[in-house]
Formats: C-alpha cells, sequence, structure tokens
C-alpha cells in the first residue's frame, strides 16, 4: 500500500504527537505527582525529627537519671535494709506487720526492686512522715493503701508499695 506525502507527514505527526502524550502519561504526570507530595511531605518530617530530637534529649536525660537512681541504690544497699533503717528513725518498728519482697521488672541493665510494707495502728501523721523520709532516700513510692481501723478511726492500717531502681 502505497502513502501519499501528505498522509506519510499526518501519520509521523499523529505518532510522534501520540508518543507525546504516552510520555506525558505514563512517565511525567506520575512523575509530579510524586514530587508534589514529596514536597508537601517535607514540613511534616520536619516536625517529626524536631520531636524525634526532642525525645531523643529526654531519653538521654532520662538515662543520666535512671544511672544516677542506680549509683545510689548499688551505695545505699539492699532495699528491704533501708526501708528497714528508715522504719526504725521513724520509730515505727513496732508497727510494722510484714516487709515482704517482690519481684520486680528486670529488663538489659534497668532492675528494679520491690518491697510490700505494712504498717498496723498508725496515724495519718506517721503515714504522711514516713511515705516522706523514703522519697527523700530516693525510694518511689508505686502504691499506697490505707484504711481505718474500725475499733478507732483515728488510727490506719496502711499497706505501701515501695520500689526502687538497682
Amino acid at each position: 500500500m502505497k502513502l501519499e506525502e501528505r498522509d506519510k507527514k499526518i501519520l509521523i505527526y499523529g505518532g510522534i504527537a501520540a508518543a507525546l502524550i504516552l510520555l506525558y502519561v505514563f512517565v511525567l504526570s506520575p512523575l509530579y505527582a510524586d514530587l508534589a507530595r514529596k514536597r508537601d511531605a517535607i514540613p511534616k518530617k520536619e516536625r517529626d525529627l524536631a520531636e524525634i530530637r526532642l525525645l531523643k534529649d529526654q531519653y538521654l536525660e532520662m538515662q543520666k537519671r535512671l544511672e544516677q537512681l542506680q549509683a545510689t541504690a548499688a551505695q545505699r544497699g539492699p532495699l528491704l535494709t533501708e526501708i528497714e533503717n528508715i522504719t526504725r528513725r521513724t520509730n515505727l518498728s513496732s508497727k510494722i506487720v510484714s516487709l515482704k519482697p517482690q519481684a520486680g521488672v528486670q529488663a538489659g541493665t534497668f532492675k528494679e526492686s520491690i518491697v510490700e510494707v505494712r504498717l498496723d495502728n498508725i496515724t495519718l501523721y506517721d503515714v504522711v512522715n514516713y511515705v516522706n523520709q523514703l522519697e527523700k532516700a530516693t525510694l518511689r513510692i508505686r502504691k499506697l493503701y490505707f484504711k481505718p481501723r474500725f475499733d478507732n478511726p483515728k488510727f490506719l492500717n496502711t499497706t505501701i508499695l515501695v520500689s526502687s531502681a538497682g
């Protein structure tokens, strides 16, 4: 089949136009859309990066504090002994019903010691003073339960969960 010169030019120009349209639809348009999407994501990623840097600083600060607490706990000795010493200093030795060591969290270099302290027939003032002394010794009060006694509501039965790193 012989095409005329005019038909050949139309066919060539049509083929070039079709190739350009296909190039735009399948290559350039997706490329520009992807580029625009990535440009829009830059501010969000910058905010995320700033937040990650802030979290990193907080993490390092917490890690430093944990190391200090572990060093303090190592100097202090066993948690149970420290609690007994604080109890003697606050004149509550006669009020202790039980001191029970419990399983604590242990992950990597972090080790937590927990002791349950039960005190009976104690005043609210003595509870507050005792908790204050425990916190001054860099011990953490995980839980504090108390309930008034039936025979004398001025006195309390108290259970305190005390923890320490190390």
